[in-house]
């Protein structure tokens, strides 16, 4: 079996204030211990699209040897290409920070520092091919919006992206792979674990408005008809795995910061079967850390 461990939403500051560098090294150390092969970020790999953090990050990263193609996936998430909501009295500029970012030059920021993670394309969305595994990872980050992405974390796949992606799925390379799509946004609905996380999930639908993936249908109805095997994502600080409509979605909780009602942190191993082990399926384990 081919171990993939899935982890997100680290939100790496520099400084590491609240110890989330710290945390980071942590889980990479059970990583490690537990034998996984491959590791996949979903998303908010810094707090902040500033240079410093996305260096610290990468020694962190660099640390556990994780800086192959081979050996990590990443994609970015709202807070890796506009930042995080600042404080106190800075919070009415937030709006404007958002508007005044250049969003070509963080999306090429983030390649750049994570470059010996990417296919020779060094793109999105690429596909990355691992035994009888294929990778695909998408940029969900919409460009800012006054009327539907104001604080820059609503996700959009349209257009030209849209369009390298239906070739991805659709083409000779994946067929016959275990197909895993890699994304910052979720899919499900908030209210999915109200009776297991009642306050995460009145925390999700006051911020849905602001939290939201456009086009989420249609691009669901894709992954049904190319035969997606997998979802991962994050965004939502909360660990989840659901079957919809025959593709299993795996949503991890973050690595350092669940906004969760018994606040465990965890992260996910999906177990992938070798090459013409047919009695075998694919095997999600949920992970929590020790503290």
């Amino acid at each position: 079996m081919y171990k993939i461990a899935h982890i997100s939403d680290p939100h790496i500051s520099y400084k590491d204030e609240n110890e989330h560098g710290k945390r980071l090294v942590g889980v990479l150390n059970d990583i490690k211990k537990k034998g996984c092969d491959h590791v996949i970020v979903t998303g908010d790999i810094v707090e902040n699209p500033y240079p410093e953090d996305f260096e610290y990050s990468k020694e962190i990263f660099s640390h556990f040897g994780l800086l192959e193609n081979s050996k990590m996936s990443v994609v970015p998430g709202n807070h890796d290409i506009f930042g995080g909501y600042p404080k106190a009295q800075d919070s009415f500029r937030f709006y404007i920070n958002c508007k005044r970012v250049d969003y070509d030059k963080n999306v090429d920021q983030f390649i750049e520092v994570f470059k010996n993670t990417f296919p020779n394309n060094n793109a999105f969305p690429y596909v990355k091919i691992i035994n009888n595994i294929a990778l695909i990872g998408i940029n969900s980050m919409g460009e800012w919006s006054m009327k539907n992405n104001r604080e820059g974390s609503n996700g959009f796949i349209e257009g030209e992206s849209l369009e390298k992606l239906k070739k991805i799925l659709s083409s000779a390379e994946v067929k016959n792979k275990y197909k895993i799509v890699m994304v910052h946004h979720y899919f499900y609905k908030p209210g999915l674990d109200e009776e297991k996380q009642p306050e995460h999930t009145i925390w999700l639908k006051a911020i849905n408005w602001k939290m939201k993936l456009y086009n989420k249908k249609n691009l669901f109805r894709m992954f049904k008809k190319y035969k997606v095997n997998l979802i991962l994502n994050g965004h939502s600080h909360v660990n989840q795995v659901y079957i919809d409509k025959g593709i299993t979605v795996v949503n991890s909780s973050t690595c350092v910061m669940p906004l969760t009602d018994d606040q465990i942190r965890m992260y996910n191993i999906i177990s992938i079967p070798e090459e013409g082990d047919t009695e075998r399926s694919i095997i999600i384990e949920t992970i929590p850390i020790e503290e």
